[in-house]
């Protein structure tokens, strides 16, 4: 007959709990020899019960120092290739925005007509005047626009002060 699942929860009774914990710490460091013995691997553990007691296993010919330090150095080579690596990334992106932000500033100026001397042939320039032209019109529409917006708006205005003065007429009279 097999053992039943056991939930996973913190178990409340102290005694059941210290109990379970000592049965399972040694059978977790009995796993970590195993491991180490059978595959020849270095294997350390550390385990701190909950009243702060240490209790660790190291497979020899190492000490928990020395497997300390390995760990650290290895972590910090892959965080710092990882950080090269972003870094390297960053570096490309902000160079290919430099060079979209020169092209849109030499595009700039070659609207604005400072300076023309990318520009190569007449075509260029007859489509760059046809541009200018295109543009042109949109703000004279836009000119025309807001003109008309701010016209009705002053009849309106005269159109009210019309009536008020009207009414202050009727008042008087």
């Amino acid at each position: 007959m097999g053992r039943g699942k056991i939930e996973m929860k913190r178990i409340e009774d102290a005694t059941r709990r210290q109990v379970t914990f000592s049965k399972r710490r040694a059978g977790f460091l009995k796993k970590a020899h195993e491991l180490a013995v059978l595959c020849d691997a270095q294997v350390g553990v550390v385990v701190f019960s909950d009243k702060g007691k240490l209790f660790d296993f190291c497979s020899p010919p190492v000490s928990l120092m020395e497997l300390f330090h390995r760990y650290e150095i290895t972590t910090r080579n892959t965080r710092l290739q990882e950080t090269n690596r972003d870094v390297v990334q960053m570096v490309m992106e902000i160079t290919r925005l430099r060079k979209e932000i020169d092209q849109l500033e030499a595009g700039l100026r070659r609207q604005t007509g400072e300076d023309l001397s990318s520009v190569a042939t007449v075509d260029e320039l007859s489509q760059l005047q046809l541009q200018l032209e295109s543009s042109l019109s949109k703000v004279h529409a836009r000119k025309d626009e807001l003109m008309s917006q701010q016209l009705e708006d002053m009849r309106r205005m005269h159109q009210t002060v019309h009536e008020q003065n009207n009414f202050l007429c009727r008042m008087m009279s």
